[in-house]
């Protein structure tokens, strides 16, 4: 006759496994993904950094779905000497950085960016606007944001007067 030890290791193992599976089951059904819908305005301030610029974006203001409104702020990094042509006589350069959604305030989301800036047309980049094209992922969040995490395309439109208009579309889980 077999000793029933060996039967009764295996079955409590398979519970064990249950309970994990039914708790991780219930973790995940706390989690909630949403789109996530945001536009901004801000004005851009340019300084030069190595190889390049550093854009920030000051006095930002956002308003979306499903994170409100408020204040928001950014650097990002235009890499000018990794220009290439923009097709119509103008320059383009990569663009990297963070923008972080409710600036200054415990609720705070913070997107890594990366992406491309091309000036529409020609001429002086000085005296032209320009369009940017980005993917963004939540680096981090606070207050409400904990352990947020998403991703999604951002899109950038500066005018001749430094004022960057901001579109955000994408996911955010929390």
């Amino acid at each position: 006759m077999t000793s029933p030890r060996p039967w009764l290791g295996l079955i409590a193992l398979l519970f064990a496994g249950l309970a994990f599976s039914a708790a991780t089951a219930s973790a995940d059904q706390h989690h909630n993904t949403q789109r996530l819908v945001v536009r901004g305005d801000a004005t851009i301030t340019d300084t030069p950094a190595d190889g390049g610029l550093r854009l920030d974006l000051k006095d930002g203001r956002f308003r979306g779905a499903p994170v409100g409104s408020g204040g928001y702020a950014g650097s990002l990094q235009l890499r000018v000497a990794e220009t290439f042509p923009n097709g119509e006589g103008g320059v383009c350069a990569p663009i990297d950085g963070r923008i972080t959604l409710g600036a200054g305030t415990p609720n705070r989301l913070v997107l890594a960016v990366s992406g491309d800036s091309c000036q529409d047309g020609a001429g002086a980049p000085t005296t032209t606007s320009f369009t940017g094209l980005a993917r963004f992922t939540v680096s981090h969040g606070t207050g409400s944001y904990r352990g947020a995490r998403g991703s999604g395309t951002a899109v950038f439109a500066e005018d001749v007067a430094d004022h960057d208009r901001m579109t955000l579309i994408g996911h955010i889980t929390r």
